[in-house]
């Protein structure tokens, strides 16, 4: 056997030796495979459209109306239609579905989280936002079937209602145009960051589930942790304004908000949740000793 033949003999044993000991070894010791990469940002998928329904009580009837929507900007929206086959009965209530919310712009929500926002306008702002709905009941809103670009967790606590009144309702009620934002918090002890005060602009707890509250509930499908819905119960008394004069929460006697939308965080299933602690008001130094010194 001359050299070369020496040299290709060799290299075939190397190679069927070093094959038998990678079988042999224990799965503990081979080399662990990647993890599957993720993407960056928490983003919802556009393409899919979910479901939009929105109901109260009339007559001791339960009333729905019904829309699967698009993703759009947070304004305007489709009106929503009555749930009965063949029926062409409209709303008063125009509904969008859209990506961020209040949590956000306020800059009170988590650097990895996404904001998921139900929004209904008055398209009459001279009649009633749910007509004709009972004494004492509740308006139960839900949105079915988002999807989003990887798995995600509910942002526990994040759960909010924003409404936004009329001025002129305001004005007719000698309230400043300051007092146009009222907030609806599932967390009672979120203040959005210090940014709202509880009896003032703010209900903590009012979506809290609990007995003469509000709900506000993430599902996620147990089977596929992108897919996620949200439900929303609020009694129709919380959409009278906290600084109302008329302190009667039945319905026709208070001004309606012209606009609301409810929203929740999701962040992905690997995030460790946010520690939200209220932001501290600036103080001016020099202000503080005079106040001392007096």
């Amino acid at each position: 056997m001359n050299r070369l033949q020496r040299s290709l003999v060799c290299v075939l044993v190397g190679a069927v030796c070093s094959a038998s000991w990678a079988q042999s070894q224990p799965a503990s010791e081979k080399p662990a495979a990647e993890p599957t990469k993720r993407p960056v940002l928490l983003l919802i998928d556009d393409q899919v459209h979910p479901s939009v329904e929105l109901s109260w009580i009339v007559g001791g009837e339960e009333q729905t109306y019904a829309a699967q929507l698009p993703f759009t900007a947070p304004s305007g929206g489709e009106p929503l239609r009555f749930d009965e086959q063949d029926s062409q009965q409209d709303s008063n209530i125009r509904a969008y579905v859209a990506m961020g919310g209040t949590r956000v712009e306020t800059g009170a929500g988590h650097p990895k989280g996404a904001v998921l926002r139900v929004g209904l306008t008055k398209i009459d702002s001279n009649r009633a936002f749910f007509t004709r709905i009972d004494p004492r009941t509740e308006i139960e809103l839900s949105i079915v079937g988002v999807r989003f670009n990887q798995p995600v967790k509910a942002h526990e606590g994040t759960g909010m209602m924003h409404l936004k009144y009329a001025l002129g309702d305001l004005k007719a009620c000698a309230l400043p145009g300051t007092a146009r934002n009222q907030y609806l918090l599932s967390d009672p002890e979120d203040t959005l960051g210090g940014r709202v005060i509880a009896g003032e602009n703010a209900t903590p707890g009012a979506l809290d589930g609990q007995p003469m509250h509000g709900d506000m509930r993430i599902e996620i499908d147990p089977d596929d942790p992108a897919l996620v819905s949200l439900f929303i119960r609020v009694p129709y008394g919380y959409l009278r304004h906290l600084q109302d004069p008329w302190e009667s929460d039945l319905p026709g006697t208070f001004f309606e908000p012209i606009h609301l939308h409810a929203e929740a965080e999701l962040i992905p299933i690997d995030t460790q949740p946010l520690d939200r602690e209220p932001i501290l008001p600036e103080t001016n130094p020099s202000q503080e000793q005079s106040t001392e010194q007096s």
